[in-house]
């Protein structure tokens, strides 16, 4: 059907406009097929998280700059979700007061998908999987070794058979009262 109006449109322009035509409708096409395929579900499974090889009590981070300052946050619950926060900060007081405004006080963060994800734990080893800027939102996983249960090492990082070496090192912070993990993202 879409094909025929398209023939239509251009059998009533001439050669130069129909190439312009017939362009235009590629790239649509292209572009449809690409969001469709790129607006990512996540890959990992949501499950409860019963363990005791990281503790759930605060958020972790992670330290820049010769221990000068101090970025991101990600919050991990018993119940398999993860909250992850971008932000730089000269230390850890301002880092809390940053993490309260962006979580507690406004909490905006509800309705940014870009926050949300799910994590997994086996033996001393972490996965987890979150979305990153688009358009459109493309899920990528991180994966590492848990150190002790305040701190754990990302080594890799993917998104389908693209992979990169990391190497970040994230602390952990005891913070309460933490976000509620309620969302509408990851059921």
């Amino acid at each position: 059907m879409v094909f025929s109006i398209w023939r239509m449109v251009i059998k009533k322009h001439n050669k130069m406009n129909s190439m312009k035509i017939l362009i235009l409708l590629i790239s649509t096409v292209m572009l449809l097929t690409k969001c469709a395929i790129y607006d990512d579900k996540l890959s990992l499974p949501l499950m409860p998280y019963t363990g005791e090889q990281l503790r759930t009590d605060g958020y972790y981070y992670q330290i820049w700059y010769d221990g000068k300052e101090f970025f991101g946050s990600y919050f991990l619950y018993k119940n398999g979700i993860l909250i992850a926060g971008e932000g730089v900060s000269s230390s850890l007081e301002e880092k809390d007061e940053s993490v309260k405004r962006r979580f507690i006080d406004k909490q905006s963060y509800q309705t940014d998908k870009l926050h949300w994800g799910v994590f997994l734990i086996d033996d001393n080893m972490i996965k987890f999987e979150r979305w990153h800027p688009g358009p459109p939102s493309e899920a990528y996983v991180w994966e590492g070794v848990i150190l002790n249960d305040t701190t754990f090492h990302i080594t890799k990082s993917y998104r389908g058979r693209k992979s990169w070496k990391e190497n970040e090192i994230y602390h952990f912070r005891q913070f309460s009262p933490k976000p509620d993990s309620t969302n509408v993202f990851i059921k």
